[in-house]
């Protein structure tokens, strides 16, 4: 089976810590793309958070933004998914984070908002290059429509105990996911990576079975789940190395490049003499 559609996350796939991509990595994904391979970024960040490397790569598809709330095509086209959270959710779960021990941070017009600047917050935005806005008055900012999504940072354990409490004030308008051990999204309830996967893959004209998908977290399960070749990271939760059907080595044996060069060596092969 040939693929012809490479979606893979960003934060802890294609870029680890350090927030660079790999020059070996950059000249490969051109070379693929060169040869005919459709190639995307599946992500939980902003669009202007991802615009560095989509430049690098020379990214010419529509990518997914904002964990499948957005899929956005930067060649001209209209958007072609978009989802918001319903108008009121944050306010009502605003009476559950307001004195937990978190630090959250809101999307809204393309701008990440927030109660507070704590290190935290200041380590999130430094990272993917933004400037956070400060709230004047959370009650009626949190009334209003059109976010994105909203984040939660804090510690692993008090993150569980905000996803059981909130579950029961969103209900059926948002879903939660956990994309990091210390961050918690609070997402609009359509807004699933596979979905919008699934979105990208229709307007590409290419079968979900010649689609390889690759991610390392909870938030990167449906996408793993619906490509017809699901790649899952070494370092991932055990739950979503379960869902794979590959796992791709660790660095030292060569990481995900590696596994692409034997899945797809016509696309990631060596340039032939």
């Amino acid at each position: 089976m040939s693929h012809d559609l490479l979606v893979c996350d960003l934060d802890g796939t294609l870029i680890d810590d350090s927030m660079a991509l790999e020059p070996g990595l950059v000249a490969a994904f051109k070379r693929a793309a060169a040869r005919g391979l459709h190639i995307s970024i599946a992500t939980g960040r902003m669009p202007i958070a991802v615009d560095r490397y989509r430049e690098e790569l020379d990214l010419r598809v529509p990518l997914i933004y904002y964990n499948g709330a957005l899929v956005r095509d930067h060649e001209g086209g209209p958007d072609l998914l978009s989802h918001r959270l319903p108008r009121g959710v944050l306010a009502r779960a605003f009476e559950v984070f307001a004195d937990a021990p978190v630090h959250p941070i809101f999307f809204r017009d393309e701008q990440v908002h927030c109660l507070r600047v704590t290190p935290p917050v200041s380590s999130f935005c430094d990272d993917e290059r933004l400037r956070p806005r400060l709230i004047p008055d959370p009650e009626e900012f949190l009334q209003l429509g059109a976010f994105a999504k909203a984040v939660f940072i804090g510690h692993p354990t008090d993150l569980a105990l905000l996803r059981a409490e909130l579950a029961d004030v969103i209900g059926p308008d948002a879903r939660l996911v956990q994309t990091a051990s210390r961050y918690l999204e609070l997402l609009p309830a359509a807004a699933t990576k596979g979905a919008a996967l699934c979105r990208l893959a229709a307007h590409l004209a290419v079968p979900l079975e010649r689609v390889v998908a690759v991610g390392d977290q909870e938030n990167d399960l449906e996408m793993i789940r619906m490509a017809g070749l699901g790649v899952a990271m070494p370092h991932a939760p055990l739950a979503v190395r379960a869902a794979a059907d590959r796992i791709a080595p660790p660095p030292e044996e060569g990481g995900l490049l590696h596994l692409l060069a034997e899945i797809m060596p016509e696309r990631f092969g060596p340039d032939q003499p």
